[in-house]
């Protein structure tokens, strides 16, 4: 997805992404987990990688996302808080994809890069957003976080760039690129498809509800009618 088309999208759905303190305390707690996540696959990273200076950075890294899901946590929390109804949100559990060893370094690096620039323009539309609607709190809550993710897009490519060399790094950052897209498209059918399977169900729970008191009106079961088994024949007398 092209820089241009990310910051539109951020900027033409933050109204409803982020509209009333319950709905900004999930999105903050699903950013939570992402970051959680991404900090898991960074620490695999630095465990797997060959070149001890690629370690030190990807550790560095990790830190940073530690600490970015624990400030998305605590805003989230607060805001659930300040809800119309009042929740309270589950510890963050994040799982790693292994990113690291399904890519390869290399992809691995075109990856994380590419998830940064792309969080960069998000969240660079929703300061925007959040500063033209008064929300100073969050606005800072962005902001602190941006400028280590302009840190961390701009370290990636260098780090891409020498291990892969030009050509090969940007056909990784267009590999990934439609890797993503296409795990984006499956994420969204399965989430799209669970929806469906449940409207279904419960349509047709509905549905069969009135056939079921059809049929007790039509066969109404009547105490005392039910047939008993025949009893077995006796030997007969010799």
């Amino acid at each position: 997805m092209s820089r241009n088309v990310t910051g539109a999208l951020a900027r033409l759905l933050s109204p409803l992404a982020w509209r009333g303190p319950a709905r900004s305390a999930r999105k903050l707690y699903a950013f939570a987990l992402a970051e959680q996540g991404s900090m898991l696959d960074l620490r695999l990273a630095a465990a797997r990688t060959p070149s001890p200076s690629r370690a030190a950075a990807y550790l560095r890294h990790a830190d940073d996302e530690a600490r970015h899901a624990q400030m998305f946590a605590k805003r989230a929390a607060k805001l659930a808080g300040e809800a119309a109804r009042p929740f309270v949100l589950p510890p963050l559990r994040a799982d790693s994809e292994r990113l690291f060893e399904l890519l390869g370094e290399r992809d691995f690096l075109a990856f994380v890069h590419f998830g940064e620039e792309r969080a960069r323009r998000q969240f660079e539309a929703y300061v925007t957003w959040f500063k033209g609607q008064a929300r100073d709190q969050d606005a800072v809550l962005f902001e602190t976080i941006l400028v280590d993710e302009r840190r961390h897009g701009a370290y990636t490519r260098e780090l891409l760039f020498a291990l892969a060399g030009e050509v090969e790094a940007r056909r990784a950052l267009r590999r990934v690129a439609r890797w993503e897209l296409g795990r984006r498209w499956l994420r969204a059918g399965r989430f799209v498809a669970e929806r469906v399977y449940l409207a279904l169900t419960l349509a047709l729970y509905v549905l069969a509800a009135p056939l079921a008191l059809l049929v007790r009106l039509v066969r109404p079961i009547r105490p005392g009618l039910r047939a008993e088994a025949p009893a077995e024949a006796l030997p007969a007398p010799k």
